[in-house]
């Protein structure tokens, strides 16, 4: 091995200021054992000692890691030396001087000034002396001359080569200074020197560091690794540096005439050791190289195994694929230009004399750089390379970056291969990447021009690997036989993922030998998207994806102490997906064995886990999981799942991403809900105000696994909201996740977050004997404190309750379900017509798989009723699902909204359509508390976030019930008119809502007009000195601080008369109250307070006349008389809401008024919205649906909404 000195003096004693910052975060997180200036505490003899090295594991590692301790695992050691200072044992008395650094390697030597000095310091003179010293020698010992003589022929020859190659190693160095110096013929490379002068100064300083970060993460890695066989009872690295000397930058080269999207540049990177010859003991304290100590205790001995000295040189292509959202860089594809150089020095045990250097055995350096070339062509070197996904890697989830739809039609023309045996030729195709099998084709008997038609979808992890094709002829008796391959580019389909009609050739031995006719689709997995405004527009939910099942470990399948051998199954429709290896453990049991697969229906995907005991094979327990729920599992970091039996528990991980497949309406079919939480917000307080000026705006998002579903309306100027909103979110699984999300409305810019919560709703779902959900209704309120990036700033309040759905058969459940009796009866024909004594082995597999897939689609059937459209509207209350499929919009770039019966925001949106035909569909669902009643509005807009009361394109307002008789059986299209026309295909499901009463507060009749008569009063106090009043009234609603009614004054009267009328909007009856204040009238002075009074609008009946006589408390708190009041209340849908004002900058159109405007009267009037502190939350209960009053007034109203059947 050729080593270079380095010619740059480096000052390793200097204390730069500068390097403190850059290193801090890494002294931080090292041993605490680091002093100032980043020297070790090290006072051992010679200024060596052991220092500790390894960090404290974190509680989590010591949980999962105990019990493997505890049954004599490996034993934890600590490093002895680590960092180039406690390897090279330096002090701060051997910090180099500048004498030191001019100090001439190169020392004279008497005879350096008596011997010419072309007699020595080349390689030839070195040649002569050992061919001299040989022949003398030989000569002594032929002529028998004593052997005193050898020892001077030998000091002679010694000491004339030292001299010799002294000189020569000077030369060298002048002639490494000489290339320095001379300016290099000018090419393309781009000059590092200034990374590579950076690394040259501060490398010394951080290295210490970096190096006891390395070892101690790798030493916890060590001994927490299971894969290490048990014999070695410790492993670690005793020693350890990455030496003096960083790693540099040789060139780098950016290629000119590439897209404008894409960057392609060539670096060389290199790692040489310092020469370390002709130094003195000072010096070689300075100049460390890296080097690093293994050491493995088994059998009672420790044996090291030492490192040190490494080289490597390597040059390496990057193609980077730019894109612009965030991560901004697509792929990244490396490649080697070459295979690396790699020189290093180890022995095998320690650093003992007595070793000898592994690589020095002949052949050994040539044949690594044979394998290494012979293993890395097929990935790294030209023409391959390796490619990564970046924002697939981003994502954490490592799954393929999207589906490979290959569509198989004919091939044409084959020719048959020499053989023995017959001439009939019975093709098959096998599809591989990278030497992975990935599909095939069904056999065709008999010929050379087979036809398939058919579709296979293959997992994509990279577009650089081919697509090997393998035409093969399917022989009974002996071994199949290859015809021909294919190898085929797929980098084409990256920028174009639909190709047709594509011819290519097999090959044999170079030769065409035959034909094959195929389509290609490229179908990416869907992630969300950083839209240019800043937010993240989420993926769509669809059933069409990708999905990676991790069994982990198991936990207790046995009594505790016991050591367990077991494998797991998983299958899935009834067919064997994977195994996992067999493995051992006590209490715990790990596996991490993963399975990647295409899925074409998630909702129908459930998998059959079975954990087997290795031994004997036997059953030793089971589950039955849906896809749905383990996706939902994951979410929430529920990843233990109870076996049957009560026998232990299974931890499972699983990946999921969706892919927009072409497989019509089941890639968006809605899953059927378990039901319905209620979520019942109440208030906020103490919230983190984000405006510079003014206070913000509040509302609450509610999210499942991420997804928003439903919103409160925002209360203006205030940081301690008060909301009192009720909504409702359909739940597929016990194991989503919800959160709370506080959000500030901002007009100008997009919503910011002012914190968020997960709720704990686990409880909530319980099963009764039956298997089926229960209602279970909490109205206890529950406070969290809400989560901010920051810290935890604000307190929230709310509760929560769960109404369970009613198990019903969807329309194609109820076609599987009568699939599954077809398959059933013919299997049992089949059966009984089939000797199962002449049976072979695979065919009685065969049939116990067709028999496990039928039980598995009856089991997950069994629970369902199946009910006519009749039978399912008489439930008033349901999980309401509408599916766009198909349709045209006016413009490109629209939404289509839905709204619902009050709610002014819609309840879903769709994606941005990028055209005119709506190509991909979507699927969304909302609680209807009362069918009888309820309106659905469908709208095209321009903006996402629009409200009901803000401009559209085009919509269409119909009642909910007519929707559904009019879309459940098949899709029908809807028209929206305005200025603009759209039509839509939509597909509804209803799924009712097993209970009789929902929260008053929910239903029709907490909305609506409320028509107020002031009639009269007795007993008023005296406010004046005639001892009489002059009386009128103010009516307030909540806390308002502006009244929405004043009665005329009735002049000299404690018993007054007035008859007067007034209607205001109300959004939430239940939870509202009114304030009265009776005041005096005074000519020249100001109007005095007679007495107030408070009702609580819960009393008002929600039909027919109810009067109230309400107590008047006067100022002092005493008896203050009567006032008669009248009340008459008109339910129905109301809006109170408003259109957003532009912002100038941040603050300036904010509206400074608060809460509820109140004296207008009808619905969709733009109403402003918010409840002040204090409102009194009354949550009380009323028949669903059995209120007798039209939908807008006294009689119920007919919609215009056309329906066209579908074609």
């Amino acid at each position: 091995m050729t080593t270079v000195a380095n010619p740059t003096n480096i000052d390793i004693s200097d204390n730069t200021d500068g390097i403190e910052d850059i290193v801090k975060q890494i002294k931080n997180s090292s041993s605490d054992s680091v002093l100032k200036n980043g020297q070790k505490d090290n006072s051992p003899p010679s200024g060596l000692s052991r220092t500790k090295t390894s960090i404290n594991i974190s509680e989590e590692k010591v949980a999962n890691i105990s019990a493997s301790e505890e049954k004599g695992s490996r034993q934890r050691k600590e490093a002895s030396y680590v960092g180039w200072k406690q390897i090279g044992g330096w002090e701060e008395s051997d910090a180099l001087t500048a004498e030191d650094e001019l100090l001439d390697l190169n020392k004279e030597t008497p005879l350096d000034n008596f011997i010419p000095d072309k007699f020595y310091g080349d390689w030839y003179h070195s040649v002569a002396i050992f061919a001299i010293g040989g022949i003398l020698s030989f000569t002594i010992g032929y002529f028998k001359l004593p052997l005193s003589i050898t020892f001077f022929v030998i000091i002679v020859s010694s000491v004339f080569y030292r001299i010799s190659v002294k000189t020569y190693r000077a030369s060298i160095r002048d002639l490494v200074q000489r290339e320095f110096t001379v300016q290099n013929i000018d090419d393309d490379y781009e000059s590092m020197e200034w990374v590579n002068n950076f690394l040259d100064k501060f490398w010394p300083k951080i290295e210490p560091n970096v190096s006891q970060m390395v070892v101690a993460q790798v030493n916890d890695l060590l001994a927490t690794n299971e894969q290490i066989p048990a014999f070695i009872k410790a492993l670690w690295i005793d020693q350890f540096t990455l030496g003096v000397k960083p790693p540099r930058i040789d060139l780098v080269k950016t290629f000119q005439n590439t897209d404008n999207d894409v960057v392609v540049m060539d670096w060389g990177v290199s790692f040489t050791p310092h020469d370390l010859t002709d130094l003195n003991a000072k010096q070689m304290k300075n100049f460390i190289n890296q080097k690093c100590v293994i050491k493995a205790k088994l059998f009672g001995l420790t044996l090291p195994v030492s490192v040190s000295d490494i080289a490597f040189k390597a040059t390496a292509r990057i193609s980077l694929k730019l894109m612009t959202p965030f991560p901004h860089v697509e792929t990244a594809n490396v490649q080697l230009l070459e295979v690396p150089d790699i020189d290093f020095y180890a022995l095998l045990f320690g650093d003992s004399i007595f070793n000898t250097e592994v690589l020095a055995i002949p052949g050994l350096m040539t044949m690594i750089q044979k394998m290494a070339k012979k293993y890395m062509a097929p990935m790294l070197l030209p023409p391959f390379s390796l490619q990564f996904n970046i924002p697939q890697l981003l994502s954490g989830s490592a799954l393929s970056i999207g589906v490979l739809e290959v569509t198989v039609k004919n091939a044409k023309n084959i020719r048959r291969a020499s053989t023995l045996v017959g001439d009939s030729i019975d093709p098959y195709l096998m599809f591989e990447i990278n030497g992975k099998k990935t599909g095939k084709t069904r056999i065709v008997r008999d010929t050379l021009n087979p036809v398939w038609n058919e579709t296979l979808y293959i997992l994509l992890g990279t577009f650089t690997d081919p697509l090997s094709i393998t035409l093969w002829d399917k022989r009974e008796k002996l071994k199949d036989k290859v015809l021909g391959r294919i190898e085929y580019n797929l980098n084409s389909l990256h920028d174009a993922h639909f190709q047709r009609n594509i011819n290519v050739n097999f090959l044999r031995n170079s030769r065409s030998v035959g034909e094959l006719n195929l389509d290609l689709h490229f179908y990416p997995t869907l992630t969300p998207k950083v839209l240019p405004d800043g937010t993240e527009e989420g993926s769509p939910d669809l059933n069409t994806g990708i999905s990676k099942i991790v069994i982990e470990e198991a936990y207790g399948l046995d009594k505790p102490g016991n050591k367990v051998c077991a494998y797991v199954e998983v299958y899935s429709a009834g067919e064997l997906l994977f195994s996992t290896d067999k493995a051992e453990g006590i209490d715990v049991i790990k596996w991490n064995k993963s399975y990647e697969s295409v899925i074409m229906d998630r909702r129908k995907t459930k998998y059959k886990i079975v954990v087997k005991n290795s031994k004997n094979g036997e059953v030793i327990s089971s589950t039955l999981q849906s896809l749905n729920d383990l996706i939902d599992r994951t979410e929430i970091d529920r990843k233990r799942i109870p076996l049957n039996n009560c026998k232990g528990q299974l931890k499972i991980t699983v990946y999921w991403k969706p892919v927009a497949m072409d497989l019509g309406s089941s890639a968006i079919a809605y899953t059927p809900p378990i039901g319905v939480v209620r979520i019942f917000i109440n208030k906020a307080w103490d919230l983190k105000n984000l405006e510079t000026i003014g206070k913000i705006d509040p509302y609450v998002n509610v999210l499942v696994n991420g997804v928003p579903k439903g919103r409160t309306p925002e209360i203006e100027q205030t940081l301690s909201p008060v909301w009192n909103t009720a909504i409702y979110v359909a739940v597929t699984s016990p194991n989503q996740r919800i959160t709370l999300d506080c959000m500030d409305v901002e007009t100008a810019d997009t919503d910011r977050s002012v914190g968020k919560v997960d709720l704990k709703v686990l409880d909530l779902f319980q099963k009764d004997e039956n298997d089926k959900y229960m209602k279970i209704i909490n109205d206890e309120p529950i406070t969290s404190r809400l989560i901010t990036k920051k810290g935890i700033k604000g307190s929230i309040r709310y509760s929560t309750s769960f109404y369970p759905a009613l198990p019903v058969l969807t329309l194609e459940e109820i076609e599987d379900l009568d699939q599954i009796k077809e398959k059933k009866k013919k299997l049992l024909e089949k059966k009984f017509l089939t000797d199962e004594a002449q049976m072979t082995a695979e065919q009685k597999e065969k049939f116990k798989n067709q028999e496990n897939a039928i039980q598995d689609m009856e089991e997950m059937y069994g629970n369902k009723e199946q009910l006519d459209l009749s039978q399912l509207i008489s439930y008033n209350s349901g999980v309401l699902s509408i599916s766009v499929l198909d349709g045209e919009l006016p413009i490109p770039g629209l939404y289509v909204q839905a709204f619902f019966d009050a709610n002014g925001y819609a309840r879903f949106t769709s994606p941005k359509i990028s055209t005119r035909t709506i190509k991909t569909g979507w699927t969304g669902d909302v609680m209807i508390k009362e069918l009888e009643w309820s309106i659905t509005t469908l709208r095209v807009t321009k903006h996402k976030n629009n409200n009901k009361v803000e401009e559209c394109l085009c919509e269409v307002t119909i009642p909910t019930i007519e929707l559904v008789k009019n879309c459940f059986y098949r899709p029908s299209f809807l028209n929206l008119a305005g200025a603009h026309t759209a039509k839509l295909m939509i597909q509804t499901s209803w799924f009712p809502i097993d209970t009789d009463t929902l929260p008053e507060s929910d239903l029709i009749v907490n909305t609506g007009d409320l028509t107020i008569t002031v009639k009269g009063a007795e007993n008023l106090i005296s406010a004046d000195n005639n001892g009489f009043s002059d009386p009128y009234v103010k009516l307030y609603l909540n806390d308002e601080e502006d009244c929405f009614f004043k009665s005329k004054t009735q002049k000299k009267q404690l018993n007054p008369t007035w008859n007067e009328t007034t209607t205001i909007v109300l959004d939430n009856r239940v939870n509202e109250k009114l304030r009265i204040k009776v005041m005096d009238w005074d000519a020249g002075n100001f109007n005095d307070l007679i007495g107030t009074g408070v009702i609580s609008l819960s009393d008002v009946k929600p039909s027919g006349v109810t009067n109230m006589d309400v107590p008047i408390t006067d100022p002092d708190g005493g008896d203050g008389g009567v006032l008669h009041l009248s009340f008459e209340f008109d339910p129905k849908y109301a809006l109170t809401i408003k259109k957003k004002e532009t912002k100038v900058g941040d603050f300036a159109s904010k509206s400074l008024g608060t809460g509820l405007r109140v004296g207008t009267t009808v619905v969709g009037a733009g109403l402003g919205t918010g409840l002040k502190a204090g409102s009194t939350v009354v949550d009380t209960f009323g028949s669903v649906g059995k209120f007798g009053i039209g939908l807008f007034g006294k009689k119920k109203n007919k919609h215009d909404a056309s329906f066209e059947p579908e074609v």
